[in-house]
């Protein structure tokens, strides 16, 4: 299955984003899960897979508390994944090129979150006072409007950032010169090393911290 319109491929995806604050919590966010999705919908599945699975244990331990927001890990697989299906499919170093590429677009999508939870604050605000006045309506109208809000920034983000960032990875990538493409492909494959010493050390830290706390 391949699904060659942006429109579409961003509607999912936002969908799949607003599972990580916004409503939901089924986990469809996860790197793991999104990006074999997208893999599929983008034509190559496998791509997607070890996509997911390199970004997961990457970033094993980035989970949204409270007013901390860390980087966007859903958005760097989902464009990671389809970056590279819908320019450069099967080559290792370009996967390499594309999940670097995609971290600051991960970072960007953090901070179009916060902006997003300053409205959702003046959302509250103004359930709480139709409250104080007894117009209750306002509680389900509050919880609608800030879900498709969240839907809606999200859908903004992938529908630039997809052809946007697909754009500069073309460009990007066809001027690395042939020692990086080397670099980047053996890279590739060391990546889940990398993840699993990242997995560990935060399994580590938190029974550090068990540990100090008894």
């Amino acid at each position: 299955m391949i699904i060659e319109s942006f429109v579409i491929l961003a509607l999912i995806a936002a969908i799949f984003n607003t599972d990580l604050t916004g409503f939901g919590q089924f986990m469809i966010c996860r790197p793991i899960f999104c990006a074999p999705i997208f893999g599929f919908l983008t034509g190559n599945i496998v791509e997607g897979l070890w996509m997911g699975m390199i970004v997961e244990l990457l970033w094993i331990n980035a989970v949204p508390l409270g007013s901390y927001l860390p980087p966007d890990i859903c958005a760097i697989s989902i464009l990671a994944t389809v970056w590279v299906n819908k320019f450069f499919p099967g080559l290792e170093s370009a996967s390499c090129t594309a999940l670097l590429l995609a971290i600051p677009f991960g970072y960007a999508c953090r901070n179009i979150d916060y902006f997003g939870r300053k409205i959702n604050v003046k959302i509250m605000y103004w359930i709480e006072d139709g409250i104080s006045k007894e117009q209750y309506k306002r509680i389900n109208i509050g919880i609608g409007l800030g879900l498709v809000l969240f839907i809606v920034k999200f859908f903004i983000f992938y529908l630039a950032a997809i052809p946007l960032g697909g754009f500069i990875f073309d460009l990007v990538y066809l001027n690395i010169p042939n020692f990086a493409v080397t670099g980047f492909k053996r890279a590739w494959f060391l990546f889940p090393i990398l993840g699993f010493g990242s997995t560990l050390y935060a399994f580590w830290q938190f029974r550090k911290q068990r540990w100090m706390g008894r």
